[in-house]
């Protein structure tokens, strides 16, 4: 009569294909369902976002005299925008026929899978990403002008396309930088994001795992 509410949780769970104990399971079912509901519906939204933000990147470019830029970043985004999508599409093609445990292990499989997906068009999109505004910068008037004070305070005869070879070696520096922790960027980016979200989901695989044991 004073069984606890863990007790009679993992009751539901060891005879969930009984239905022995029905509200528990509906309990995990439920929790089960919001969660993935709530990271499907933030990715949907978060490709309405990339889709919004790439008029406005287009806009506000074009704006301000950098059309090109404008058009170059609108460029990267589109494959994020074709991945984005596809892994949704995935994740809400996951089999439901199955426990609330094993449809949260796909999910989560799928998740990590999608994850990875994502890292490696990050790899590619953050390094283009600084070439594209580096080389907005340079040739834009104000770039021209900050070249000249440069080269004027450090006068070099080593010059490749009006650009000092100092200024090189350190944008070059700053580029792999930038490919070397890309990654790291990456996942920072998503976690701050999504990692609320995903903390909740771990667990929930936690507990659920627990009480099945």
């Amino acid at each position: 009569m004073n069984r606890s509410i863990e007790a009679m949780w993992k009751e539901g769970f060891i005879n969930e294909p009984n239905l022995a104990a029905p509200k528990i399971n509906a309990l995990y079912n439920l929790k089960s369902q919001n969660i993935v509901d709530k990271l499907q519906s933030m990715f949907a939204l978060n490709i309405k976002a990339l889709i919004i933000g790439s008029i406005i990147m287009m806009i506000m470019m074009s704006l301000i005299g950098a059309p090109f830029l404008g058009l170059y970043i609108c460029c990267l985004l589109i494959p994020l925008v074709i991945i984005a999508k596809k892994e949704l599409a995935k994740s809400t093609s996951l089999s439901k026929g199955q426990s609330s445990y094993d449809y949260l292990l796909n999910f989560d499989h799928w998740l990590k899978s999608s994850i990875n997906t994502y890292a490696k068009y990050y790899r590619l999109f953050y390094p283009l990403f600084f070439i594209g505004m580096v080389t907005q910068a340079l040739v834009s008037k104000a770039g021209g002008k900050i070249i000249s004070l440069i080269m004027q305070k450090f006068p070099t005869d080593l010059v490749l396309l009006g650009i000092p070879y100092y200024l090189i070696i350190i944008l070059t520096m700053l580029l792999l930088l930038v490919i070397k922790y890309s990654d790291a960027l990456y996942r920072l980016d998503l976690n701050i994001v999504y990692g609320r979200q995903f903390k909740k989901l771990d667990e929930l695989i936690a507990d659920m795992k627990t009480l099945k044991s």
